[in-house]
């Protein structure tokens, strides 16, 4: 499954953020999807990995609230593995459990690469909190299914679709006009006045810009229509020849001297450009459809909800 490895482990990432602490008991049932059962102690276990990889957290996870969000979070997850595992099993699909070997050691590899010096450190570090292998191995396949359903799911998404995919939705494969810019802020217009005065007599901008803004924030980049910034400012930023300086420019801050360093003109894609984006967008566009229906016509009870 090329580039499956790198896809998983960001699933795998996502999935550790999403994790927190809570005691639990190895009968308690915190969810059932279509008669499959998920415990508490499974909860726990994928705490565990989290513990193991992002300590830092710990003490944010002293919070309830948080907690408890990241906990139901979590579950949900893992309630999206065993629908995504169901699927599989009644669509008669079978992983190449080699394959699967493969990603997983990958997956060992770059956690250990981004958290640990040595193999040897990470299994200590397993070992310390109790922390088996297959319970890692468990959460890597949960992504690895996922991959791999998506897959068979999107495998016909036809070119042609993905073209009706880019038409209609152009403004995501396109690129505003932009421009770098610094300013001086000043209260008055004449000071904003004196400023120009003296950038035209040869002084350098950024002497004046140290000398007498009340706003340093350095160059910054401006888009086209960016409801962000001040409309006036915007208007007048993109007005300005490269190089050069704005007239005063009133805005709700006070006087404004604009100069432009850098001018990019809003840039159009064909298809042919952007296609294997156009496609990737369009398969998951499809795959999220496909999922959602799954969901909401599982039979599911999350005992965290009422929690």
């Amino acid at each position: 499954m090329k580039g499956a490895a790198k896809k998983i482990l960001v699933l795998v990432m996502t999935v550790f953020l999403l994790v927190s602490l809570g005691g639990c008991q190895e009968e308690e049932v915190a969810a059932e999807v279509n008669g499959d059962i998920i415990t508490r102690a499974q909860l726990e276990e994928r705490m565990l990995i989290f513990n193991l990889l992002m300590p830092d957290y710990a003490q944010s996870l002293e919070d309830e609230y948080f907690r408890g969000y990241v906990e139901q979070n979590l579950l949900t997850s893992m309630i999206q593995g065993t629908l995504v595992e169901q699927e599989l099993e009644r669509l008669e699909l079978e992983i190449d459990e080699e394959d699967f070997e493969a990603t997983f050691q990958a997956e060992v590899e770059e956690i250990i690469r981004e958290y640990f010096d040595t193999e040897e450190s990470l299994y200590q570090k397993m070992e310390e909190v109790n922390l088996e292998e297959v319970v890692l191995r468990n959460l890597v396949r949960e992504g690895y299914l996922t991959q791999f359903l998506y897959e068979h799911i999107t495998k016909e998404v036809t070119e042609e679709e993905g073209r009706i995919f880019f038409e209609e939705n152009k403004t995501l494969f396109s690129n505003p006009a932009q421009v770098k810019v610094s300013h001086i802020l000043v209260e008055e217009q004449e000071e904003a006045k004196k400023i120009i005065n003296r950038w035209e007599e040869g002084e350098s901008f950024e002497e004046l810009l140290g000398e007498f803004s009340l706003d340093q924030p350095g160059e910054f980049i401006i888009y086209e229509e960016d409801v962000n910034f001040d409309q006036d400012f915007t208007r007048a930023a993109f007005e300005v020849n490269s190089g050069e300086i704005s007239p005063p420019v009133e805005t709700q801050f006070g006087w404004h001297v604009i100069k432009l360093h850098d001018r990019q003109e809003a840039q159009v894609f064909t298809f042919e450009e952007v296609k294997e984006e156009a496609l990737a967008f369009k398969k998951e566009e499809v795959f999220t459809l496909y999922f959602n229906d799954l969901y909401e016509k599982a039979d599911i009870t999350n005992n965290l909800e009422s929690i």
